[in-house]
């Protein structure tokens, strides 16, 4: 099951250096993403048009990306400049190009244009989604974080766990997951434009509060003076939201102390979904902290992993047969309605 005609975020952009080329599984196919010198990304298909040799096994040089069997060379726009063997006065055959998808780069992660029926004018493709809020790169203000990891469990399964807030205390009741369950229905909640959202009021607790640490707050934020009261009991928010095809944001909110962690689901096939996630804090901003922070997001996954990985069926079924939804659910289901209209649209295959 895969949505076609839309943008996916399929890879962190730090993660593809200039000079560099690497393999991405994607929906069952196999691509090629590598980054010229000049700092263009490009996204193709993981084989040579000459005898099929793997494409991210190859360089990248002055001349583009080179085939690692005969050294034909590719451009940024798919068009092969060079095969060695031929040397310079045989023509080049026509056919000997790339089919690339379309790419940008925003928030962080490369994106793909994903219409496999080729349906798409190249010229007249929608914006990406309006991701966000979200710190820019060069804000002092916050620290980040980036991280990879894979579970074995359909993406769509995926995207509704981390718009779930509800399992919380009972997967993550040893991490963050404090509340009780009947303290986690939003007061806000929508769904439109591709997007789904909710906002909750969350009562502050020993794992997540403004003022941890304090006595080491200064040390590390020494350009942050503002007082923090101990005593606070203030209640926080919590702001979950995902964007079509398949990227989520969870941004946690108790006054100064914020957190975001947006992340790009991205299926490798109906089995498989990588998770890039990118970790933003708004304190503890010193590196020295980056290893508790990266800790915590680790942990947080896994215990998303191990139950999500066990749910029946693999794949969700939009029309409820599979599972018993309940009001508490408004997410899920809303998410499942926006998907059979995209099926009804032929926008979900």
């Amino acid at each position: 099951m895969q949505l076609i005609r839309t943008w996916y975020a399929v890879e962190l952009s730090s993660a593809v250096s200039e000079g560099s080329v690497q393999k991405l599984n994607f929906h069952g196919e196999v691509f090629a993403i590598w980054r010229s010198l000049d700092g263009t990304v490009s996204v193709v298909p993981d084989r040579c048009p000459h005898k099929g040799a793997s494409l991210s096994a190859g360089n990248v040089g002055d001349e583009g990306l080179a085939c690692p069997y005969h050294g034909w060379c590719f451009q940024s726009d798919g068009a092969c400049v060079k095969i060695p063997a031929q040397g310079d006065n045989n023509p080049i055959p026509r056919r000997a190009t790339l089919g690339g998808l379309p790419c940008l780069e925003q928030y962080g992660y490369i994106w793909i244009w994903w219409d496999p029926k080729g349906q798409s004018a190249p010229d007249d493709l929608p914006a990406l989604p309006d991701v966000g809020p979200i710190p820019e790169s060069d804000d002092s203000g916050w620290r980040s974080l980036e991280g990879t990891v894979v579970w074995q469990a359909h993406w769509l399964r995926v995207l509704e766990a981390f718009m779930d807030l509800t399992h919380a205390p009972f997967v993550h009741s040893g991490s963050f997951g404090a509340m009780a369950p009947d303290q986690l229905m939003p007061v806000d909640q929508w769904c439109r434009d591709d997007s789904v959202y909710e906002r909750v009021i969350a009562p502050r607790d020993r794992h997540y509060r403004a003022d941890q640490g304090r006595g080491l707050r200064a040390w590390f934020n020494q350009a942050d003076d503002k007082d923090v009261d101990q005593e606070s009991d203030d209640a926080g928010e919590q702001h979950i939201q995902l964007w079509l095809a398949n990227v989520s944001l969870v941004r946690v909110v108790f006054g100064d102390f914020q957190i975001s962690l947006m992340t790009a689901h991205v299926p490798m096939d109906d089995g498989t979904t990588r998770n890039l996630w990118r970790h933003f804090r708004s304190f503890l901003r010193s590196p020295l902290a980056d290893g508790n922070a990266r800790g915590r997001v680790d942990r947080f996954m896994a215990e998303d992993q191990r139950t999500v990985e066990t749910l029946t069926p693999a794949m969700p079924d939009l029309d409820g047969h599979g599972n018993l939804l309940v009001a508490s659910d408004v997410s899920t289901l809303a998410l499942r309605r926006m998907l059979r209209q995209k099926r009804n649209d032929g926008l979900l295959i």
